[in-house]
């Protein structure tokens, strides 16, 4: 016979047993449900992934024929403007068509694909054929506009088509010193990774500064391969070719 104070120590027991079972039983329950909410957003997250991978043909139709715009009217030289102009007629004039009314090319838009899509492309495209070609020759000049001056760059090599004379990059320098000029230009060789060796003739203005016999351009560029040719880049490179 138990008891009363054995009966209610088992109860007491009894009771603390059902409440843990419980308690485990809801935190089963809580991760259950936990596993099952992040299985169920890992199906969504992926689904939404594919979804947005899919490829959009009309954008890019629309991307293309915005850029060839651009391509068209920088190998004219016409103004950002009225290529703008240009767009907003195409737009009139084919309003039926899907692409031709979702035209946006207004002067800003314009520069920046001429600037950081069309240009960088052709450049590097300019580039691969120079170090396929190995030699070329340089040109360069100042250029003022307003209070900036710049230097472009000009190269010009044989490519599978003849030569070429290709402009591959500017830059803003009041400076006209010879040593100034100097390391801008081998700034120019060093960023596009060209080869000094296949460098054959330096072309510019026949000044002191250019083409002195001391201290000059040319002179720093001939401290470094004493073959180098000053003259016509031109006339330098076809008869180095013609010879090799």
């Amino acid at each position: 016979m138990l008891y009363q104070s054995e009966e209610v120590e088992i109860l007491e027991e009894d009771e603390l047993s059902s409440k843990a079972r419980s308690t485990l039983s809801e935190i089963d329950k809580k991760q259950k449900d936990k596993r099952e909410k992040k299985k169920g957003i890992f199906n969504v997250d992926r689904q939404l992934i594919t979804t947005t991978l899919k490829p959009n043909r009309e954008k890019d139709e629309i991307a293309a024929a915005e850029a060839t715009l651009v391509y068209h009217g920088v190998s004219h030289g016409i103004s950002y403007l009225a290529q703008q102009c240009t767009t907003t007629v195409l737009k009139n004039l084919f309003s039926s068509l899907s692409i031709a009314s979702s035209l946006s090319c207004g002067r800003t838009k314009a520069a920046a694909i001429a600037t950081d899509v069309l240009a960088p492309y052709f450049t590097h495209h300019v580039i691969q054929e120079m170090k396929l070609a190995f030699y070329y020759s340089l040109s360069l000049d100042a250029s003022n506009k307003g209070n900036l001056k710049t230097y472009p760059f000009c190269v010009q090599y044989f490519s599978d088509v003849g030569v070429k004379k290709v402009i591959i990059d500017f830059i803003d320098d009041s400076s006209e010193s010879a040593i100034d000029i100097h390391r801008n230009a081998r700034q120019i060789l060093d960023k596009y990774e060209l080869n000094l060796y296949g460098l054959t003739a330096i072309g510019a203005d026949n000044t002191n500064v250019n083409m002195g016999e001391y201290h000059s351009v040319f002179a720093l560029f001939r401290d470094e391969k004493p073959t180098l040719l000053k003259g016509n880049p031109i006339y330098t490179v076809l008869r180095l070719e013609h010879v090799g």
